[in-house]
């Protein structure tokens, strides 16, 4: 029944990933509680809190940070509060992210390093 739902919840966001830059795919991992999903849109190394570890990671330690996260909070939602971009190019958002055992802030700091956007900055805490 998961993987079903699974699989219909990703049919229906296919089409969003048609169109969507690479900050909307970050956000379509989130929801899906996707580590790698997330990680990709990373610098090699980024300024990562969750919860109570913060410090500045590499994006594969990131990655196994994340997986772990989402395995004792799997997702319910995520929902963008606000969003903006700055006169450099800098994209940032701030969501909720919904789990099934309670509601997190989420902030997410984007720039482009030469490579495109890449996340320098991601954070979750509680609400």
């Amino acid at each position: 029944m998961k993987s079903i739902r699974l699989i219909l919840f990703a049919l229906i966001l296919l089409p969003v990933c048609a169109w969507a830059d690479g900050f909307d795919d970050l956000m379509v991992a989130m929801r899906i509680g996707q580590a790698q999903g997330v990680t990709k849109f990373f610098n090699n190394n980024v300024e990562l809190t969750l919860l109570d570890n913060e410090g500045i990671y590499s994006k594969l330690q990131a990655e196994q940070m994340l997986k772990s996260f989402f395995a004792q909070h799997p997702p319910k939602s995520v929902n963008i509060q606000h969003r903006g971009s700055s006169a450099q190019g800098a994209k940032y958002a701030i969501a909720v992210y919904e789990a099934t055992n309670g509601k997190f802030r989420t902030y997410i700091f984007m720039k482009d390093n030469g490579n495109g956007l890449q996340v320098n900055e991601f954070r979750i805490e509680r609400e």
